[in-house]
């Protein structure tokens, strides 16, 4: 993607355009991977997950491009949304904002932790990796097709698939998650989320449905560059 490019797509994300602003999000991810993993603190290094870190960023974005505008001053409205509003006008402020955006959930997940107040250092380096996990999930995705996860690199098709899980709702994005790339049971799941094992089965269908169609229309943007 050229400046022009990332120009126009700029302008396209103030006007609302989720998509535009996915193509971005992919855009940048290798950027934003590593300005994420150079400014994870030392200590929580083996309990933190860039790209876990990333998928929360990408929600947070993906909400603030769809939150209400805050209202004037003095007026009653709404209170205004907790993300950051969209406030850039160029390729390289967009990505300011996102990698803002970005290394607040890492301060956020930090502050998480430390107040465990567990002595980090014994941790079990056994915190599920999603760019470890994201391939079995492609395949399954994928099926007997070529896509969405053999027509591109993997390191676009685990960025594409950040991307389009930010985009799912709440609940689907939670099952998902749980059941795909962190192998929970469905009956754990369940537990978790206060549903029934029905509401958990039929949110895998329906999130596994919607997900594949976003990455097969995210892959046909990433194959036609």
């Amino acid at each position: 993607m050229d400046e022009q490019q990332r120009t126009e797509r700029v302008a396209r994300v103030l006007a609302g355009d989720a998509d535009a602003l996915q193509q971005l999000i992919v855009h940048y991810h290798p950027i934003l991977h590593h300005a994420v993993e150079t400014h994870v603190d030392a200590a929580l290094r083996s309990r933190i997950d860039p790209d876990d870190v990333l998928q929360q960023a990408y929600v947070a974005a993906f909400r603030a491009l769809s939150a209400p505008r805050q209202s004037p001053s003095g007026s009653d409205g709404p209170a205004p949304d907790p993300q950051p509003a969209p406030h850039f006008d160029s390729p390289a402020s967009f990505y300011k904002w996102l990698e803002t955006i970005a290394l607040n959930q890492l301060r956020d997940l930090e502050r998480a932790l430390r107040r465990q107040k567990r002595d980090v250092a014994r941790q079990a380096r056994d915190v599920p990796n999603l760019s470890d996990s994201c391939p079995n999930l492609l395949n399954r995705l994928a099926g007997r097709d070529s896509t969405p996860s053999r027509r591109v690199g993997r390191a676009e098709a685990v960025a594409a698939l950040l991307s389009c899980l930010a985009r799912l709702n709440d609940d689907q994005r939670a099952v998902v998650r749980l059941r795909f790339l962190e192998d929970v049971p469905v009956a754990e799941i369940a537990q978790r989320l206060g549903k029934t094992e029905t509401a958990v089965y039929t949110l895998c269908h329906r999130g596994l449905k919607s997900l594949r169609e976003r990455m097969v229309s995210i892959t046909r943007y990433l194959t036609h560059l």
